[in-house]
């Protein structure tokens, strides 16, 4: 699909939205998707509106995120390709083209269950290592999550810090799972004509990489693990009563 109308204000606002989230990602490798795809539907955007307009910053931030700890990815390279990005495609093709989907709804409850888990530290300590220890069946529901709300990245979260320890491999597998999820989710938008093709969705991925390069990196390498697990859970918990309650 191609749109030829421009809003100065409006790209300005997407830009610091994306600017927002660039640094957030920046931190864990999630960010972009989970915070960008609520904001942009309370906004008033449509799904494939908001998939467009935040998968290719979200390729662009995971593509440098995964170049520069490749070395840090091992049990994810082949595994994704297995059981996470079918499962995507089937997710995005279910809400495409199914009409009985309350995507407010729907993503409001699964950011309240997400924020939930992370407040109790026991019950995300057990959450993570049951994904852990059944990490091929956890990325199928991940990839099926992730299809249908654009949401994976919390569950993949649990995932990713119940195998590995050190904040360096979490964000670099984190990044490559998204890297390829943002890739297939944007393949079956453009081969389904969904996906909006115009000056924006092509600035805003090199805003996302300026802002990576002068901010984002720098975030990461300072940033407390325990102030940002905190942050995210109530950001998250605050997205979900707000889309809930827009759901009706």
């Amino acid at each position: 699909m191609f749109k030829m109308t421009y809003d100065g204000t409006e790209l300005l606002m997407l830009v610091l939205i994306i600017s927002i989230f660039t640094i957030i990602q920046s931190l864990f490798g999630v960010g972009l998707l989970v915070f960008g795809t609520p904001t942009l539907l309370l906004l008033g955007y449509s799904f494939p509106e908001a998939l467009t307009y935040l998968l290719p910053s979200s390729i662009s931030v995971s593509f440098f995120q995964v170049r520069d700890r490749w070395d840090k990815i091992s049990l994810y390279r082949l595994n994704v390709f297995y059981f996470l990005l079918p499962m995507v495609a089937i997710g995005l093709l279910v809400v495409l083209y199914s009409s009985i989907f309350n995507l407010y709804l729907l993503i409001g409850i699964m950011l309240l269950l997400t924020s939930v888990i992370r407040f109790s530290t026991s019950l995300n300590e057990s959450f993570a290592t049951l994904l852990a220890n059944n990490f091929k069946i956890g990325l199928a529901i991940v990839g099926f999550i992730h299809g249908l709300t654009n949401l994976g990245g919390a569950p993949l979260v649990a995932i990713t810090t119940g195998i590995y320890n050190k904040k360096t491999k979490v964000q670099a597998n984190i990044a490559y799972a998204y890297l390829t999820m943002a890739a297939v989710q944007t393949i079956i938008l453009i081969a389904t004509g969904e996906f909006i093709f115009n000056i924006t969705s092509l600035l805003l991925p090199f805003c996302s990489v300026v802002i990576y390069f002068l901010i984002g990196k720098q975030v990461f390498e300072n940033t407390d693990e325990i102030i940002y697990h905190h942050l995210m859970t109530f950001f998250i918990f605050g997205y979900g009563i707000l889309l809930i309650f827009n759901s009706f």
